[in-house]
């Protein structure tokens, strides 16, 4: 692949020179001439250049001006600049350095800057480069393959489901393009079945596992009577998996017959609101998180639940302070019960709004201030 240079001298013999010698030891150049500073941004704007060999002192807008406004443009920031000029005060190079120039040389140039300096200062300027360009169309691949990953997640994760036994309503706010927090819940004859989950760390990993989650999930209510079984299958399944490499957090619960049936793997502690009695439960149990040991086992606990109780289930990003928060404080389980306890009634009145005011209060708002991914996911029951 050729390379495009434009040398910038208003002196013909100059730019004559610099041509003969790099053609003599760069293969594939092919070169724009400039003889004043308003004719090099010009072509930087309507020609591909992939190197700027730039004179300092030109008549109509001077090299320093030339290269202050390819630097102040985000698409010509990055071409690289040689700057050269008869001055070779200390204070000249500096100011070109530090306008954006990569390199510099002054002259008039001796033989062996001619046969060797300069064509190496340039050679290396337009591999650089290169791989600069091929850089950011990588990067421009990751991000379009990351926006369609995540559209492909938040098909995975509905926020609003009406079933047979309750309805599930939930928000997901992903600190990144995609990440590892994951809820569902699914109707079966057996009864109303979810789960929240939470895989450490960010990106298409997480995203992978959060997405196995989902799909284990589903099959394992239908082949297991509790949850202590399912956890226990999923952790068989992802233990040679992740083992040492993430950590995965999820609270099972399965309504059925007025009874809560739940087990909890490392995961923060849901709530319960129980409007008939006036009450605000938080669902104390440990267990250890998945994929660490093989074989683990967990176990069932009960809660008996009436028409309308509430159960809210939320990730550890909620606890977690913003990246740019001032006060940078860690909220607990606790903190989370005793402001559902306080907004009880709003959430009674409308989950949705509640919901969102309980991310707006814990400033989860801005994903872009995040440390990690924020998921709550309610289930009404019926």
């Amino acid at each position: 692949m050729g390379y495009n240079v434009l040398i910038a001298d208003d002196m013909l013999l100059n730019r004559k020179l610099i041509k003969s010698v790099l053609e003599k030891n760069i293969e594939g150049i092919n070169f724009y001439d400039a003889v004043d500073g308003n004719e090099a941004l010009e072509y930087v704007e309507n020609r591909d250049v992939d190197l700027v060999i730039l004179d300092l002192i030109m008549p109509n807008k001077s090299g320093f001006e030339v290269l202050k406004e390819l630097k102040s443009k985000r698409e010509y920031g990055d071409i690289p600049v040689i700057v050269n000029s008869a001055v070779d005060e200390i204070d000249t190079i500096k100011k070109a350095l530090e306008l954006g120039a990569n390199e510099y040389f002054t002259k008039p140039l001796t033989l062996e800057q001619l046969e060797v300096v300069l064509p190496i200062k340039v050679q290396n300027a337009l591999r650089s480069y290169e791989q600069h360009k091929l850089l950011k169309q990588m990067n421009q691949r990751l991000r379009e393959e990351l926006k369609f990953a995540n559209a492909l997640q938040h098909t995975l994760i509905v926020e609003h489901k009406d079933l047979e036994d309750g309805v599930m309503t939930g928000k997901y706010v992903p600190c990144s393009e995609i990440g590892g927090d994951f809820y569902d819940c699914v109707q079966t004859d057996d009864g109303l079945w979810f789960i929240v989950a939470d895989v450490s760390g960010h990106g298409v990993a997480a995203a992978m596992i959060s997405s196995m989650i989902k799909v284990m999930f589903t099959n394992c209510v239908s082949i297991h009577d509790q949850p202590s079984e399912v956890l226990a299958c999923m952790n068989n399944t992802f233990y040679p998996m992740i083992s040492g490499k993430y950590h995965l957090t999820a609270f099972v619960g399965v309504v059925r017959d007025g009874t809560l049936t739940y087990a909890n793997a490392g995961h923060p502690y849901p709530i319960v609101i129980r409007p008939k009695r006036n009450d605000v439960i938080m669902l104390e149990q440990n267990g250890l998180i998945l994929g660490v040991f093989d074989g683990e086992t967990y176990r069932d606990e009960e809660q008996k639940l009436e028409q309308g109780d509430m159960i809210f289930c939320y990730t550890d990003g909620l606890l977690e302070p913003q990246l740019k928060s001032n006060e940078r404080k860690c909220f607990t389980c606790e903190d989370i019960h005793e402001f559902i306890s306080i907004n009880r009634d709003k959430a009674i009145e409308d989950v949705e709004e509640f919901i969102e005011a309980i991310i707006e209060f814990y400033g989860k708002v801005d994903s872009r201030l995040l440390k990690d991914d924020v998921a709550i996911m309610n289930i009404t029951v019926k």
